[in-house]
């Protein structure tokens, strides 16, 4: 006996057009979003260009390039370069190849050269001429050393560290070493007034000071030390004169 055919229900059909429907509609609403960011970014491209390509250009050269592409250079900083020559570009801010707005502004960091220098050579120089020098260098004055030299003038700066011709970092500091001049020792003047002639010369002759002897009048202190100068207290240096003034 033939299996008679079972027809679907209403409600079946129903339910299954529904669903059908509703899948057609979210599918023709993504194709709408996705048209419509599409055209939104075509607009929005369409106000936009490639940021060119500058680090490395010279500063004048760098901004000609960015004004041909329709935006605007402004150089923002300085920074030292081992590698880029100074006054040109080091970095950009944005970077080659970003899409940028028509008219906004890219930013320039330019060289400002090596911050490595060579040391001066300030030997010879006073203190005051060799502050000058290193200050003209980019470097900066350290401490000074000073002792005493029978080959150097007085003041004169005998050495320096770093060496001269050596390479320092610009503002790094540089020590010297500078002359007091010829070691001269000294002896402190006794008081020599009222002593006699000859035990006066013989205490200057110990204190290896020669003497230049002048007389005066004197009744009271005939042969004796009337005046002297320097004066007692006084340094004087060793083989350095002093005059005394005789009685007669």
């Amino acid at each position: 006996m033939p299996r008679l055919r079972r027809e679907p229900s209403r409600l079946y059909i129903f339910f299954f057009r529904l669903v059908k429907g509703v899948a057609i509609c979210m599918s023709l609403l993504a194709l709408a979003l996705t048209s419509a960011s599409v055209a939104m970014r075509v607009v929005m491209e369409k106000d936009r260009v490639e940021v060119p390509a500058v680090v490395g250009l010279e500063s004048v050269a760098a901004s000609a390039l960015i004004q041909e592409a329709g935006l605007m250079p402004r150089v923002v900083a300085e920074e030292f370069s081992q590698r880029i020559p100074k006054g040109h570009v080091t970095s950009q801010r944005p970077a080659r190849g970003t899409r940028a707005t028509l008219g906004s502004e890219v930013r320039l960091f330019l060289s400002r050269g090596t911050d490595q220098l060579e040391v001066p050579n300030v030997a010879g120089n006073t203190l005051p001429q060799a502050q000058r020098i290193l200050a003209e260098a980019g470097l900066t004055l350290g401490s000074i050393m000073r002792i005493h030299s029978d080959v150097h003038a007085r003041e004169a700066i005998i050495a320096q560290n770093p060496p001269a011709g050596a390479t320092a970092t610009r503002g790094a500091t540089v020590r010297l070493l500078q002359s007091l001049g010829p070691w001269q020792e000294t002896v402190t003047m006794p008081d020599l007034r009222g002593r006699e002639m000859v035990t006066a010369l013989n205490l200057l002759m110990e204190l290896q000071v020669e003497a230049r002897i002048s007389f005066v009048q004197s009744v009271s202190r005939q042969g004796a030390v009337v005046a002297q100068d320097p004066p007692p207290g006084a340094k004087v240096k060793v083989g350095g004169q002093v005059q005394i003034t005789i009685g007669e």
